[in-house]
């Protein structure tokens, strides 16, 4: 079927008032709003497992005061298993489960104790380097399922592929084993404390722990968007179109 002149500049306008709604929509109140964060891993070789030092973009947490490109749901319950160390006798063993509620992939996920909590799986510690820099607090990659490094078998449960890559509605559940609170704080992980982690968090009330990790999928450009336009505007006005 041939389209008459009048026809592909019908299209065309089409298609360049779907890429301005698309901008609109990615500038306006729908934007990703991700609070970024600048934590740093670093590697203790006489803890656990051997993870490489790395640098941390994204804190996800289950308040509704993180934005929804960084929300999950989190369920803590008390664990009959512990990976890494042996059992200290005292009931401080937790199955963390947390269920992407974001439209984004994570992956090299990491759970990060406040400062002061102790965590005897941990495989090293992360700084918050703007917020509280030089205070580290006690880390370990949440992994298991597929890059296994050692005996640090935290993770045993996706409810998607089995990849590591926390999908959007997938269900995680790991191990945290060992921990131990300041005698100020109570003994539970709450994961609510919005672009503060590490030594930077407020401390409980509101949190007591956080989960780094660096996004899969890269936020939506409106820049890409109005390239995309400017290339339909370009083709509506080629020579003999």
């Amino acid at each position: 079927m041939t389209l008459t002149a009048n026809s592909r500049h019908a299209s065309a306008r089409f298609c360049i008032r779907m890429l301005a709604l698309g901008a609109l929509f990615l500038a306006g109140p729908h934007t990703a709003i991700a609070v970024p964060v600048n934590g740093s891993y670093v590697e203790d070789p006489l803890r656990c497992d051997v993870q490489a030092n790395q640098n941390i973009g994204h804190e996800i947490g289950e308040t509704t005061a993180f934005p929804i490109d960084e929300r999950i749901a989190v369920f803590v319950s008390a664990a009959s298993s512990y990976v890494c160390v042996g059992d200290d006798g005292a009931p401080n063993d937790f199955v963390v489960q947390m269920t992407n509620l974001s439209p984004y992939a994570y992956t090299d996920l990491f759970f990060v104790a406040d400062d002061g909590i102790l965590i005897g799986n941990a495989d090293g510690t992360v700084e918050d380097v703007f917020g509280a820099p030089s205070i580290f607090a006690d880390a370990f990659r949440i992994d298991g399922t597929v890059t296994t490094t050692g005996v640090n078998d935290n993770l045993f449960n996706e409810s998607g592929i089995v990849n590591e890559i926390f999908e959007p509605g997938e269900t995680w559940r790991f191990f945290v084993t060992n921990v131990l609170f300041p005698a100020n704080i109570p003994p539970i992980l709450v994961f609510d404390s919005v672009g503060g982690f590490a030594g930077s968090s407020v401390g409980y009330p509101p949190s007591t722990a956080s989960i780094l990790g660096t996004q899969v999928v890269p936020e939506p450009s409106v820049a890409l968007l109005l390239g995309l336009g400017f290339a339909a505007l370009s083709q509506r006005r080629r020579p003999g179109a």
